[in-house]
């Protein structure tokens, strides 16, 4: 015959084994974003900020660093990811890493003379979750570097814009 005690700590097992894994249970987000490139780009890193909108609508900010941009395409060597936004009423920041050679960096277009120029931007994201976390996801946008010819410099990068979405599970 099983006592009492052991039956309960059973139980109490079994429910705390369920618990936990329906805590782990993650979802998957996606977030479409529209933002600028940060003035201080190099040929080896772009700091990007903007709005996302989607499950969770909110600021973010990319630092992503690669190899340099003479490259095609340019492999993602780090960088980091974070989306400001709120959840369930409280300030909340999710943060990823983007996954080393784990993405690229690719022109698309204004390979000749001062056009515009078009990069594909496609990364893998680990450590995704509400201040970091376990999860992953993926970075997908087009970048684009608008051009001007001035006379004393030569072609010059006046501004840039990103657009593009962010897929993130947690």
């Amino acid at each position: 015959m099983i006592k009492r005690p052991v039956i309960s700590i059973a139980l109490a097992l079994a429910a705390t084994l369920l618990m936990g894994v329906s805590a782990s249970a993650s979802s998957t987000y996606t977030e479409w974003i529209n933002g600028s490139e940060l003035p201080n780009a190099t040929t080896t890193e772009g700091q990007f900020v903007g709005e996302a909108t989607g499950s969770f609508n909110g600021g973010w900010y990319i630092d992503v660093k690669h190899q340099d941009l003479s490259h095609h395409p340019a492999y993602i060597s780090g960088g980091s990811f974070r989306l400001n936004t709120v959840i369930n009423n409280w300030p909340s920041a999710i943060k990823g890493s983007f996954v080393p050679y784990g993405g690229t960096v690719s022109q698309l277009s204004g390979f000749t003379g001062c056009a515009n120029q078009r990069y594909s931007v496609h990364g893998a994201l680990n450590g995704v979750g509400v201040g970091g976390g376990s999860g992953t996801g993926s970075f997908s946008a087009t970048l684009t570097h608008y051009r001007a010819n001035v006379w004393w410099v030569g072609c010059v990068v006046y501004a840039a814009s990103v657009s593009g979405t962010v897929s993130l599970a947690f």
